[in-house]
């Protein structure tokens, strides 16, 4: 996708952005917080922050937060409802421009699969910005089971340009970069809207009516890896999702 392009595609899915049940829902945001173990002396970047989901969630535990995304438009939402440990930058995770040792913890949830080149890179940046026995706390969505793999990839080629990750791509990542310790939590979020996620990812209608028939039709083993319910007009799964919290030695 090329820069303009790329620019747009974020303008357009800022606007919707927190109306998608998957970004907001507050078991999996539950979940993150907790395995995080924030406290008042944690000072806290959140990777590819977006509209501030979960700088907003952590920023009244902790001392302070600094958001970063590529994204100006994702930005402005979260600037609209920032208080004064927050602050929210322009960056790239495969740069970015702190110090080494600067940050307690490190948060980055479902950014990832957004990183199609130097993605090792970007995991390695996290780790350098951590101060000793610095933590992050990594999330990413992942298919229910290996055999909807294929599925979800040429799914998700009709939505956006991604990865797609399992959980040992994740644990990799994490490990290939020197984190230790790492601690695996898996959240499973019941019955999410199709159709929502759809609507609220700026798609047009076309892809919108393929990717929801192509769950529609997905075989009777990949429906019940989804733990799925059709209805009328829409179509109900359980999402996984991993949450990985790593160490710097």
């Amino acid at each position: 996708m090329k820069k303009n392009e790329y620019k747009k595609f974020w303008k357009k899915r800022s606007k919707n952005y927190e109306k998608l049940q998957w970004a907001i829902k507050s078991g999996y945001l539950h979940e993150f917080l907790k395995a995080g173990s924030f406290d008042a002396t944690d000072i806290v970047l959140d990777i590819g922050t977006g509209t501030g989901i979960v700088a907003h969630l952590v920023s009244g535990i902790v001392d302070s937060v600094t958001g970063i995304d590529i994204s100006g438009d994702m930005l402005s939402h979260a600037f609209d409802h920032r208080i004064d440990n927050e602050r929210f930058l322009i960056g790239d995770a495969r740069s970015l421009d702190f110090k080494k040792n600067t940050f307690s913890k490190v948060t980055a949830r479902m950014v990832f699969h957004h990183i199609l080149d130097s993605t090792q890179e970007a995991m390695n940046e996290c780790l350098r910005v951590l101060k000793r026995s610095g933590k992050m706390i990594f999330s990413e969505g992942v298919p229910p089971t290996q055999h909807v793999k294929d599925f979800y990839t040429e799914m998700f080629k009709l939505k956006e340009e991604r990865l797609t990750f399992m959980d040992e791509d994740l644990l990799c990542l994490m490990s290939n970069a020197g984190f230790v310790n790492i601690r695996k939590i898996i959240y499973r979020m019941p019955r999410v809207s199709v159709k929502n996620w759809l609507d609220n990812s700026g798609l047009n209608e076309t892809n919108k009516a393929t990717i929801l028939k192509m769950h529609r039709e997905l075989d009777e083993r990949g429906k019940r890896d989804y733990n799925m319910t059709l209805t009328k007009d829409d179509c109900l799964i359980d999402m996984k999702f991993v949450i990985l919290v790593g160490q710097k030695p």
